[in-house]
């Protein structure tokens, strides 16, 4: 955000509130491309602010706004204090700030700079029920798929096999002598799953989750709606399972292995980032983890041999 925005961004979310802003700063952590800012007002009080910056960014917003709307009371989501919408193509999400909340994805400080997630005793429970709570909320009238539902996969997949022997993910061979079974349980997806008929947030990680409440009574809220709409009941779980493995959870074969279709559609992504060599080490080394623990997954539901046969047989 250009910081000759700030203060007239700041001077509009006063205005929308009946309030006068005092200062603003940038979030500490977390990743958009919307601007973002949390304002303090002259009564003590603050609110976060999401303000679109290109059209695409404009639908994202709308469509959060949508669905926090939607969600007024059920303390899923933040709740919305204003929205502004004056066809500019620049909208302007306010909501309560949520910054005194224990964030997992900023629980402790490297000595370099920036963060490590850290998720506490008792956090993942949290964050089952959160998503157990997510399921039972009410389906927003016409909600269009949300965007993070991936079209047909493992063909392409396929195509990539020797570059993931390269990174280690899959020994030579596999992938070609399963594909049969891999593209039938993609080709699937779209037909044997209930898509339609659960609100899906479409972006659960550790930096989109934040947690109130002391031990014994903490509950979860989830943030950045931009890509949420309707899904399959388990989506977010079954997207969230192996990067929240990387991060201390359990492997995903403990918790689910299926259905099958469901964990084949959205282990697609990331066994092709896997092979993308235009982005940082750190970025691609992230991608080669979640491939290859999406690969085991899928193999385990499937029934297959592992696809690196040293790892460890899952429990």
């Amino acid at each position: 955000m250009a910081d000759a925005q700030t203060p007239v961004i700041a001077g509009t979310v006063g205005s929308l509130l009946g309030k006068t802003a005092a200062a603003w700063r940038a979030p500490e952590f977390g990743l958009s491309a919307a601007d973002r800012l949390v304002v303090t007002f002259s009564d003590g009080s603050a609110a976060f602010v999401k303000g679109a910056t290109t059209e695409e960014t404009a639908g994202w917003l709308r469509n959060e706004h949508r669905i926090l709307d939607h969600l007024r009371g059920i303390s899923l989501s933040p709740e919305v204090l204003g929205w502004q919408d004056d066809g500019t193509g620049q909208p302007l999400l306010v909501t309560e700030d949520l910054s005194a909340a224990y964030w997992p994805a900023a629980g402790a400080e490297n000595p370099g700079g920036g963060t490590s997630t850290v998720w506490r005793p008792g956090d993942f429970d949290v964050l089952r029920g959160t998503l157990d709570r997510l399921r039972r909320a009410p389906l927003p009238a016409e909600l269009p798929r949300t965007t993070s539902w991936p079209g047909p996969q493992w063909p392409r997949v396929i195509e990539l096999a020797d570059r993931l022997v390269d990174v280690g993910v899959v020994i030579r061979g596999w992938l070609e002598a399963n594909a049969e079974a891999l593209t039938a349980v993609d080709a699937e997806a779209d037909t044997a799953l209930e898509l339609g008929a659960y609100l899906v947030h479409g972006d659960v990680r550790s930096d989109n989750v934040c947690i109130l409440g002391n031990a014994g009574e903490r509950e979860g809220r989830l943030v950045d709606w931009s890509h949420a709409g309707a899904g399959h009941e388990l989506h977010d779980l079954v997207q969230l399972l192996p990067t929240l493995h990387l991060e201390g959870g359990p492997p995903p074969w403990q918790v689910c292995t299926e259905p099958a279709p469901l964990i084949a559609r959205l282990a697609g992504p990331s066994l092709q980032r896997a092979c993308v060599s235009e982005q940082p080490d750190w970025l691609r080394r992230v991608f080669i983890d979640l491939a290859s623990i999406n690969l085991k997954w899928l193999a385990v539901a499937l029934g297959l041999p592992l696809p690196v046969p040293d790892q460890d047989t899952p429990g």
